[in-house]
């Protein structure tokens, strides 16, 4: 499932919305493990512009968890 989203995240990074919808996806349907990996690869360059995004998506799932 990682890799699916890994996929589907690069297919929607250049429209907003959808990224954000496939991000949120992706906290419902990974694991803490698995999202850990998934934001260090989506901090990459390529995610540049989707920083803030990702930061704010998936900090507040590590809040939401602990």
């Amino acid at each position: 499932m990682l890799e699916l989203q890994k996929h589907v995240l690069s297919q929607v990074k250049h429209n907003k919305e959808l990224f954000i919808k496939e991000l949120i996806k992706s906290k419902k349907w990974l694991n803490h493990s698995e999202i850990e990996e998934l934001k260090v690869w989506l901090l990459q360059e390529q995610f540049k512009s989707h920083h803030q995004i990702i930061l704010a998506t998936l900090t507040h799932h590590f809040q939401i968890a602990s």
